[in-house]
């Protein structure tokens, strides 16, 4: 029978505004001893299927430095501790990222980041009907560019097992010697 892992030490080893890592050493039924097992602790995350009344899907492009690639994603972000609710965060984030707002929004799921080692939550939402209310409020660190692409089409590309041509990754490497990031 499964158990879960006793917790026989553990210590902040890193930590600033955005991650906290915790070392643990762990002990498993079997009397395995496991250390370090490093378990990132992040913000909750949400993100949207955005959907505009012209039944057009809101993407957005950006660079993303982990995999030094330049992507094309679904608007999402942190959960902030001024956002009452996941809904609210997500409302803020297509707000700052693409500038829609308005619409309804749905709760289409949650589920764990990677349980293997995140312990945060990731919120999915569709909202349907949003508007071109105002100019983008990006972070200090974020440049976005924004995808409007017609659903139908979108879904068809997704079936087909392809992502739109727009949204496949490309190094950044040369966009960085053309100075455009």
């Amino acid at each position: 029978m499964l158990e879960p892992w006793q917790v026989i030490g553990s210590k902040t080893t890193y930590e600033d505004a955005w991650l906290k890592v915790q070392s643990d050493c762990c002990l498993t039924k079997s009397g395995k001893v496991i250390e370090p097992y490093h378990v990132l602790q992040y913000p909750t995350w949400v993100n949207v299927v955005a959907l505009t009344s012209d039944t057009e899907i809101l993407l957005v492009r950006q660079y993303r430095h982990g995999v030094a690639r330049i992507l094309t994603e679904l608007p999402s972000g942190a959960v902030e501790s001024s956002d009452e609710n996941p809904e609210a965060a997500i409302r803020r984030e297509l707000m700052e990222e693409t500038g829609f707002t308005g619409g309804e929004f749905f709760q289409i799921g949650c589920t764990y980041a990677n349980p293997a080692n995140h312990n945060n939550l990731v919120w999915s939402f569709l909202a349907i009907n949003i508007q071109l209310t105002q100019e983008l409020k990006l972070d200090f660190n974020e440049e976005v560019e924004v995808i409007r692409e017609d659903f139908k089409e979108f879904l068809k590309q997704v079936w087909q097992g392809n992502l739109p041509k727009k949204g496949r990754g490309q190094r950044a490497e040369g966009r960085r010697k053309e100075g455009k990031l």
